[in-house]
């Protein structure tokens, strides 16, 4: 049976801070308490071996013993008569004290964001894929980025961001598969899944501020800000101890400590959303995830990973609505996990879920959002999503999409309309398609009038030559109470800015732009400050000028289209 076994202890509250020598010391005697509680004494334990077929006592000594142990008082533990012929499916039993015991390494099997390692030297580094970590080192994530570490039996623990974790302990013995591996999380969240464990003297313990954690094999949660710590299993047994009092989580269940480090009685976790609720809109920037609301719930964490196993989060949030604003991803299918987060700061089950995220939708350029024009044929111009991509465009009544005027995919990024409009009111929008015939969402529709005969190409030239380079981009709104910054630059690494500018609306006017290739991205800012990552760089060319002229309130508003 999967067994683990976690300990609760009220620390010296003079101890101010995780890392003093006062609280080493009593971690130290809890973590020696904690294996006493799972197992006899090193001294007393014994691992057992079966006999295969070509076993005899000198190659079993060479292999497992320590070099002062002779092969001799391994014959006489186990009352072999002949050293030379062991019987096949026979046990051998080797005493814990006389194994073999070596440091092991833990290996960085994937970061993402920033994140240092501190070896016990003292000397510290970025961390890396690929790491090898040994007893002593310190880990710290940013508050974006986590890694996942693999320990010498496979065991891993993925440490999430504005985290951090010490390696105290991390052996193995021999060729016997046992590992001892000890850690601690000073403070953050970090989940763990550790394989069933064999022998003795295996163990696998984690330590926060208020609890200990010996485990056995089991996947669990744990997660502490120093005043209070939670657990939830996931999978096995979690008997949880301290302050006095003692409770034993099962499967599904959570617990937090009390002001007295006492564990709360145990509760149900609380469901996994519904993972038919949980979708993906594309038609705003950025993405919109949404699912079905949880009872119980307060909060929600939503985590974004490019595997199934979750090696590296490329997204994780704590939002207070069923919802969340995803980053910007390259095309592909991600795994999606939400968990509800109960009044204690228990997280619940996972809904797991693969969703297709596709690139933002071009930028709209004309005609713009309200504008008017006097042309029967308008021409459309949108921003180029780069080579091998299509678009799709679809011209409507201001009634709505659902039976559009046209729909026509293109290979170029502007379309003189198809058809001659009546005066009257219209919107248009597109949506980019791949290689692989991959669709964005659409643009956020531009509504446009279209007006009777106006004025004579005199006018239209004269107003012309007073402006000829003024350039409005439009892209899809976003969630209430966010903001934009928007970034133009001459250069596709955006290393000079021509603009860099905040807005609150979703468009932006550019007056005497320069003819030429212009590259233009944006970053959305939610209402509480954050910043998500920048969308794709989208590419505008200014070559020949042509303006149309758009009355708006009895004024004149050039628009500009360039071809």
């Amino acid at each position: 049976m999967k067994r683990a076994y976690v300990t609760t202890c009220s620390q010296n509250r003079a101890a101010s801070r995780f890392g003093s020598q006062t609280f080493r010391r009593s971690i130290a005697a809890l973590l020696g308490l904690a294996i006493l509680c799972c197992a006899a004494s090193a001294t007393a334990q014994e691992w057992r071996y079966r006999v295969r077929p070509g076993d005899n006592v000198w190659d079993l000594a060479a292999k497992y013993l320590r070099s002062d142990v002779p092969w001799q008082k391994l014959q006489e533990h186990n009352n072999v008569a002949d050293p030379l012929r062991l019987p096949p499916g026979s046990q051998m039993s080797f005493p814990v004290s006389w194994l073999k015991q070596q440091p092991a390494k833990a290996k960085v099997i994937g970061v993402q964001g920033s994140a240092t390692a501190r070896d016990a030297r003292g000397k510290e580094s970025p961390v890396t894929e690929g790491m090898q970590l040994g007893i002593g080192a310190t880990l710290r994530t940013a508050t974006d980025a986590n890694l996942t570490l693999q320990f010498a039996d496979g065991s891993r623990l993925l440490l999430q961001g504005d985290s951090e974790l010490v390696l105290d302990k991390l052996s193995a013995y021999g060729a016997t598969g046992m590992t001892d591996t000890r850690l601690r999380l000073p403070r953050g969240r970090a989940g763990n899944a550790v394989h069933p464990m064999r022998g003795p003297a295996a163990n696998y313990i984690i330590a926060t501020p208020n609890t200990i954690s010996s485990v056995r094999g089991t996947q669990f949660r744990i997660g502490s800000d120093g005043a209070r710590s939670q657990a939830e299993v996931t999978e096995g047994k979690v008997a949880v101890s301290g302050g006095g009092g003692q409770v034993l989580l099962k499967r599904g269940q959570g617990t937090a400590s009390d002001a007295n480090n006492r564990p709360l009685p145990p509760r149900e976790l609380l469901a996994a959303p519904e993972p038919a609720s949980i979708a993906l809109s594309l038609d705003q920037i950025p993405a919109r995830l949404t699912w079905k609301p949880v009872p119980g719930a307060v909060r929600y964490r939503v985590q974004v990973s490019a595997t199934p196993e979750f090696v590296t989060l490329l997204h994780d949030r704590v939002v207070d609505a069923p919802q969340d604003a995803l980053p910007a991803l390259p095309d592909g299918t991600y795994s999606v996990r939400v968990r509800a987060i109960d009044d204690r700061d228990i997280e619940g089950q996972d809904a797991t879920v693969s969703v297709h995220a596709a690139r933002q939708p071009p930028f709209a350029i004309a005609p713009t959002e309200g504008s008017s024009t006097d042309a029967e044929r308008p021409r459309f111009r949108w921003a180029s999503m780069g080579d091998g991509v299509r678009y799709r465009f679809q011209l409507a009544s201001a009634a709505g999409f659902d039976a559009p005027l046209v729909d026509q995919t293109i290979k170029s990024t502007d379309l003189r309309s198809p058809q001659a409009l009546a005066p009257g009111d219209y919107q248009w929008r597109v949506a980019a398609i791949d290689s692989e015939d991959r669709a964005t969402g659409f643009s956020e529709g531009q509504h446009f009038n279209v007006r009777a005969p106006g004025p004579g190409p005199e006018l239209q030239s004269e107003a012309a030559a007073a402006d000829k380079r003024t350039l409005q981009i439009r892209w899809p709104a976003g969630a209430k109470g966010q903001r934009f910054r928007f970034q133009l630059s001459r250069k596709a690494d955006f290393s000079k800015l021509e603009v860099d500018r905040e807005l609150d609306e979703n468009q932006i006017t550019l007056p005497k732009l320069r003819t030429g290739t212009w590259y233009a991205r944006i970053q959305t800012i939610e209402s509480d400050g954050y910043a998500g990552p920048y969308g794709p760089t989208q590419t505008i060319k200014l070559g020949c000028l042509s303006c149309r002229i758009a009355a708006i309130g009895g004024g004149v508003v050039l628009i500009l289209l360039a071809l």
